[in-house]
């Protein structure tokens, strides 16, 4: 009786976040290789990532005697529901140096993290505080891929998180330690700054000419949000 023997070859794994929370993303995603270098043996394109149920992780594999992959592969992630976007490219470099364990590897040195970003279709948690914005413009200045900071007045500009607008000018921004009651303080109400920055370089700066709610309430800056709670913003641009 002839038994078949399939043996499976980790090459990556690739785990995604949220950019806001940092916590794993955990809808469903498609992950894949859609180009890979031009050598005999290696996997079929599109070259699909498995998703791992014990980590978090989308791996990549090889079987048997596929030849593993050498070089620098771009991938692909697409939410089929539309629950978050890639927005800054991701390629992974074959093989996995094994950094932290030379010269035997650990599951660790095989993992890649990268950030996506919710879009309006993801459910947020309920008393979660989040702006949902979209971007206008009343000139020539653009509306897509803008790179959006935005953080409590009275403290410095962080490095991150920040959020990038879609085609339409859309974006949602978490702020999921902005709280009703921190500790035994309650504070109903946020005071936040915006910083905004154009494509492709995000060194150039604009400010915006208004901000206002979905019920026609025009903000200054810096704006106030109520936490806890989901503020839709119309932001108008030069």
């Amino acid at each position: 009786m002839a038994v078949e023997s399939v043996r499976h070859h980790l090459s990556a794994a690739v785990r995604f976040v949220d950019a806001f929370t940092t916590g794993p993303v955990r809808v469903a995603l498609d992950v894949r290789a859609e180009t890979l270098p031009a050598v005999i043996g290696m996997p079929r394109v599109p070259w699909p990532a498995v998703r791992g149920h014990d980590d978090d992780t989308y791996r990549f594999l090889v079987t048997n005697q596929t030849v593993a992959p050498v070089g620098n592969v771009p991938v692909t992630v697409e939410a089929p529901g539309k629950e978050y976007a890639d927005f800054e490219p991701l390629v992974v470099a074959l093989p996995r140096p094994p950094i932290a364990h030379p010269p035997t590897p650990a599951r660790s040195d095989f993992l890649v993290q990268h950030n996506l970003w919710p879009t309006r279709a993801l459910k947020l948690p309920a008393g979660e505080t989040a702006l949902v914005a979209v971007l206008k413009s009343a000139g020539a200045t653009p509306v897509a891929r803008l790179r959006v900071t935005i953080w409590p007045d009275g403290s410095p500009q962080p490095a991150a998180p920040y959020a990038y607008s879609n085609d339409r000018g859309e974006l949602v921004y978490r702020l999921p330690t902005l709280k009703t009651v921190i500790g035994s303080v309650i504070s109903p109400v946020a005071a936040l700054l915006i910083d905004l920055k154009l494509p492709p370089a995000y060194v150039a700066a604009v400010i915006p000419s208004q901000i206002k709610t979905d019920a026609g309430a025009v903000l200054g800056i810096p704006f106030s949000v109520r936490l806890g709670r989901v503020t839709n913003l119309e932001i108008t641009l030069p």
